[in-house]
């Protein structure tokens, strides 16, 4: 069975970010994670995107690595092992926002890229703030989809992406962490309402993923770990809830949340060629 992470990390930064305090991340570890664990192919961003630290505070200017250079690191990272990775781009629209410039990159190195990657609390402005737009709209032109940090913190709310769902239909939007230390009802309720909401497993409870499959349908949950965050080990804690979910269902529902989904909305049918 083909098995697809959703949601890797890595990246180098100056300042601690997330309820982790992480500012680096090493390529060769997660690299190392993937072969450890026999993940078949992995989506990552990079930390250089964070604008905010794990303090709410925003980064001093010289901290922080600019939008440009992030994406170009995370290219030149997938570049060389594209037969097991793929890129999402994480965006800054506070402190730099959306150019032609960075379109054009996007653009001209988009079979490297599966989709953007917004995180409003480490961007310090709300999922729904206009400033996200022009970024949205690239999307749509680029049929990229969007990972979206979510937690109930003012910022990522839940209710925040669904309003932005709503707003652009034509993007499937991926709510990561399904309302970060929740219960994950009401991501649970969202995705049942809305065609073009998605949810992944990171940092979920077991028995939630589990629901969240049962209620939502096999087909809008996907696999996704934040693997390197908590080490190359980052897989321990996953490889029971992908055990529980094998046998929890048929083997094509196991399949579509382990990978096929990642690949149908992330357009990743060429891994397999």
């Amino acid at each position: 069975m083909l098995l697809i992470d959703s949601h890797t990390h890595v990246g180098n930064i100056q300042f601690e970010v997330g309820k982790n305090r992480v500012k680096y991340l090493p390529e060769e570890n997660l690299l190392e994670a993937l072969r450890k664990y026999k993940i078949d192919f992995a989506l990552v961003s990079g930390l250089e995107g964070a604008e905010y630290d794990s303090d709410s505070s925003l980064a001093p200017k010289k901290m922080q690595v600019s939008q440009k250079e992030g994406i170009r690191k995370i290219l030149e990272f997938v570049k060389k092992h594209d037969k097991i990775l793929k890129a999402v781009i994480w965006i800054k629209p506070y402190t730099e926002g959306f150019t032609g410039e960075l379109e054009e990159l996007v653009s001209a190195n988009i079979r490297f890229i599966a989709g953007l990657k917004m995180h409003p609390t480490l961007s310090g402005i709300k999922a729904t703030d206009r400033r996200y737009y022009p970024y949205l709209e690239m999307a749509v032109k680029l049929n990229l989809p969007v990972q979206v940090h979510t937690e109930n913190d003012g910022l990522s709310d839940l209710k925040l992406v669904g309003k932005l769902a709503s707003i652009f239909p034509e993007l499937s939007f991926v709510m990561v962490h399904m309302g970060m230390n929740s219960d994950n009802r009401e991501a649970i309720k969202l995705i049942i309402d809305s065609d073009n909401l998605y949810g992944d497993t990171c940092v979920v409870r077991h028995e939630n993923v589990i629901k969240a499959i049962k209620a939502c349908g096999s087909e809008k949950i996907l696999f996704g770990s934040d693997t390197v965050v908590n080490g190359i080990d980052t897989y321990e804690k996953y490889m029971p809830l992908i055990e529980n979910i094998q046998s929890s269902f048929t083997e094509k529902e196991a399949a579509d949340v382990l990978g096929l989904n990642c690949m149908r909305i992330f357009n990743l049918q060429n891994i397999l060629e």
